[in-house]
């Protein structure tokens, strides 16, 4: 029998959540050293859980043991290709049944779950892989990266390009010093596109929910709302501020991912944003957002300037002044006093002087890794993570400050990262962090 999660349930669980802690962390150490296979558990099983569901287990020392989704149709479709892995569709009701005897966790549900799961999962001693964006609010944010940074759990997130070929080359190609320091970066995206809808007010009305979704499991944290047909599940939700981070929460992890990596940034001092406000459901159809970072070895002695452009917006300028041909549809471009680095993570980057154009160079030559796979193998301690939730958080911090600015546009946000705020800012601020609804609090996301 399917056990119903009352708020009671929930509380009782995360109260007796420390005695599992210690229980199932023992489990996985003497698993581990057993030479068993890694005891896996996917949250999330349709769109991209499908992929990471099938890179995962395809690795030679993982088990799946338990699959987890609301659409009992995607459920039944992974459990023909894991049939003795346990199935349910409230990931509450996996750890409380299944906690001593999982040792990894893949999240890939929408955004707005990612947190409250990925929490759980290392309060309770497992090692996590989570969907890019790595959560829903900067608060949660801070405090999934401060939790990964004292837990012993081995984390990834998402971002597979990060371990791939592309930007492993291109990364060695800028260390050489081919652009000269850095005066600002620009980074691009079509989405939305025709990927999900954006610039929409909230559908009116309801629709029946069909008898293979939990709708309620659906929601999760997010305010109640009547389900609408094709406008949430399965993937529309995107565009949608309740449950997505839109266009820039979606891409900005995979196309600025560079940009602080190969720079060094740290914290941005302020978000500007250009462009129409968000409906009160939705991101709008497309944005420029424009971060000030400080000076690092890598950029101008006055510091950086990182701008974001979406719906199909590009730094047209710069696209003439370096003369260039056949512009990827999302990349990255950095600026810097010798000519600019065109980045992207699915093509070879390339190089343009404003004199001339495009130049032909020798790129640096460096092999791509299974970014799914050196997880699994970082959990046996025979690597290490090339995006763990420390790293990952701040990537993602970044992306969802932008998001905030779009609720301000034309107005320069100046963001203290210390505090946690925006000076002299107190809406922006309110909007660094939500509130759970009522009975789905986790206690560390406070």
């Amino acid at each position: 029998m399917t056990l119903e999660f009352t708020r009671r349930n929930f509380l009782r669980f995360t109260a007796t959540s420390a005695a599992l802690v210690a229980a199932s962390r023992n489990a996985t150490a003497r698993h581990l050293f057993q030479g068993g296979k890694l005891r896996h558990a996917q949250v999330g099983v349709g769109g991209m859980g499908q992929a990471d569901l099938g890179q995962i287990s395809g690795h030679p020392d993982i088990q799946v043991v338990a699959l987890c989704d609301v659409d009992a149709g995607r459920l039944a479709e992974a459990a023909k290709l894991h049939p003795d892995a346990r199935t349910f569709a409230d990931w509450r009701e996996m750890f409380q049944e299944m906690a001593t005897e999982i040792d990894s966790v893949c999240v890939s549900t929408p955004d707005h779950m990612h947190a409250p799961i990925t929490m759980t999962a290392m309060a309770l001693g497992k090692h996590v892989y989570c969907q890019k964006p790595l959560t829903h609010t900067v608060k949660e944010a801070r405090l999934i990266g401060a939790a990964a940074t004292q837990s012993r759990a081995i984390t990834q997130m998402g971002i597979q390009n990060h371990s791939a070929a592309n930007y492993r080359s291109t990364l060695e190609t800028f260390r050489a010093g081919i652009t000269g320091p850095v005066s600002e970066v620009h980074v691009w995206s079509d989405r939305p596109a025709g990927w999900w809808p954006q610039g929409e007010e909230r559908p009116a009305g309801s629709d029946p929910i069909p008898e293979n979704l939990s709708w309620d499991l659906w929601l999760g944290v997010a305010p109640e709302r009547p389900y609408k047909e094709k406008i949430y599940h399965a993937f529309a939700w995107r565009g949608r501020k309740d449950f997505g981070t839109g266009a820039q929460g979606d891409m900005a992890c995979h196309l600025m991912d560079p940009v602080p990596w190969f720079l060094g940034l740290k914290d941005p001092t302020s978000v500007l944003s250009i462009g129409p406000k968000p409906t009160a459901d939705c991101f709008p159809l497309w944005s420029r957002v424009s971060y000030e970072f400080p000076a690092t070895e890598h950029t101008h002695a006055k510091g950086v300037q990182v701008t974001w452009h979406d719906g199909g917006k590009y730094p047209e300028d710069l696209v003439e002044e370096f003369k260039i041909e056949n512009l990827y549809t999302n990349a990255s471009l950095f600026v810097g006093s010798k000519g600019a680095l065109l980045v992207s993570p699915y093509e070879p980057c390339r190089f343009f002087s404003r004199e001339t154009g495009e130049i032909e160079f020798e790129r640096v030559a460096v092999e791509g890794l299974n970014h799914w796979h050196q997880w699994v193998d970082a959990c046996y301690g025979r690597a290490t993570t090339s995006a763990p939730f420390e790293y990952a958080a701040k990537l993602t911090e970044v992306a969802l400050l932008g998001n905030i600015a779009l609720e301000f546009p034309d107005t320069k946000l100046s963001w203290n990262p210390k505090q946690m705020l925006f000076d002299g800012n107190e809406a922006a601020t309110a909007l660094l962090h939500k509130q759970y609804r009522d009975g789905w609090v986790v206690e560390r996301l406070k």
